[in-house]
């Protein structure tokens, strides 16, 4: 009894997902409805067209459009959101179509799989959707701000600096810029994985076209980051302060740049 145990629970699965996957004609194309929930409690819905080696999975556009029902969806297109789009589409092997759709391709005995993993794709965009929403419910940013003008004067930080010799430096937005230091000093706020994953990117950006400047990064905490993401933003940040409370150590850092100068 015990060794049919996995059949089992396989085809109990398999009658379970069915149940719940509903396909529809519409058009020249079949629409699916598929058993994972967007976060407004719809149902993922893609469709699929027929092409000459299997299927072109595609959304329509719905998810850049759910995108735009609550921030700026022009902001995934561009900048640093937009390089992170890219590769985690990449990841799941899907793309960002010129129209507008995340779409992706699939061999016939493979459509189940990619069907799964383009799903994943879809909900994953979520989390760059969320990077405007949680930084305005966090307080973190205004915690962070205060520890600067503590230490430096209100009159010295610049929030939101968008360095005027940097191409497109509305896409690549510096948290804060210290004013006082001769040596460009950035500050850069880290809250989340995505929030590390962006630090990096704006980094090595504007790397390419500011000669000298000096950056800290101050982590809510870092030990919620990931080893890989928080090993690349090592290599591109001159410092780092493991968390917000440690005011003593970001102010010891701050005075010793502004000293140097």
């Amino acid at each position: 009894m015990l060794s049919n145990t996995p059949d089992a629970i396989k085809r109990l699965l398999c009658e379970s997902w069915c149940s719940e996957l509903e396909v529809a004609q519409d058009g020249d194309a079949l629409r699916l409805s598929m058993p994972l929930l967007e976060p407004d409690g719809d149902y993922v819905t893609v469709w699929l067209r027929q092409t000459m080696g299997g299927w072109r999975i595609e959304d329509a556009g719905t998810t850049l459009m759910r995108a735009s029902y609550d921030s700026d969806a022009s902001a995934l297109l561009r900048g640093p959101r937009r390089v992170l789009l890219d590769k985690m589409l990449a990841e799941y092997g899907a793309r960002l179509a010129d129209d507008g759709q995340i779409v992706c391709e699939s061999d016939e005995q493979l459509l189940g799989v990619s069907l799964l993993r383009y799903g994943q794709a879809m909900l994953r965009v979520n989390d760059l959707r969320s990077w405007n929403r949680t930084r305005v419910a966090s307080t973190f940013f205004d915690d962070l701000k205060l520890s600067l003008t503590e230490i430096v004067g209100i009159d010295n930080v610049i929030e939101n600096y968008r360095a005027p010799e940097v191409p497109d430096a509305a896409d690549y937005p510096i948290d804060f810029s210290i004013r006082s230091a001769r040596t460009p000093l950035f500050v850069f706020g880290v809250t989340s994985q995505e929030r590390a994953r962006l630090a990096t990117i704006v980094l090595q950006h504007i790397d390419q076209y500011i000669e000298r400047f000096d950056s800290i990064v101050v982590f809510q905490d870092a030990g919620a980051i990931p080893g890989s993401d928080l090993r690349r933003l090592m290599n591109a940040a001159n410092d780092m302060i493991d968390s917000i409370d440690a005011k003593a150590a970001l102010a010891k850092k701050i005075h010793h740049r502004l000293r140097a100068t």
